[in-house]
């Protein structure tokens, strides 16, 4: 595979691609670097996180996640994704992340499933369930942080109308007395 180092390829035909790294992610372009620069700054505007979610798109964010130094700004992008997809990967951020990461992943996760339904790519079935799966299992783990098992419980709360978890599976030991 073509390494990042290097700009494009030319190909038989003398038409040039552009090349992408070792993890299979293509070039940043002038527009998209400056997004990332605008919504990764400390007090970025939420607009510029939308526009980062536009223009990337949620596999997009995740793909770019994969650099620590975007991974925060991909985290909080993630709540202006059009769909699901990544659902399972903010669980998976939530569950076992750092601190500050679970946290931005559960926000963007509460902030997908406060979202009205619509119709959704049915490709994104499989995701939301996984999704839903690893947050109840996040949100039934005894064991885990309060803070994070609160925000899958309201996460999945909104999510019960989609179908993917029943309302008595999600755990009411936290709810206040």
């Amino acid at each position: 595979m073509p390494s990042s180092s290097v700009p494009s390829a030319a190909t038989a035909d003398g038409a040039t691609t552009a090349a992408v790294d070792d993890a299979g992610v293509p070039p940043m372009d002038a527009r998209e670097a400056s997004l990332w620069t605008a919504a990764g700054a400390k007090d970025a505007d939420p607009e510029d996180l939308a526009r980062l979610a536009d223009l990337t798109g949620c596999t997009g964010l995740r793909e770019r996640a994969d650099d620590a130094t975007r991974r925060m700004t991909a985290l909080r992008a993630m709540q202006y994704c059009g769909d699901f997809s990544e659902l399972p990967w903010l669980a998976e951020v939530a569950t076992a992340g750092k601190d500050d990461e679970a946290r931005a992943a559960l926000d963007s996760a509460v902030e997908l499933a406060a979202r009205p339904r619509r119709a959704t790519d049915p490709e994104d079935a499989d995701e939301l369930h996984a999704g839903c799966g690893a947050l109840l299992e996040l949100a039934k783990g005894a064991e885990r942080p309060k803070e994070r098992r609160v925000g899958a419980i309201r996460a999945l709360r909104m999510l019960v109308d989609r179908g993917c978890v029943k309302k008595a599976d999600i755990p009411t030991d936290l709810d206040a007395k």
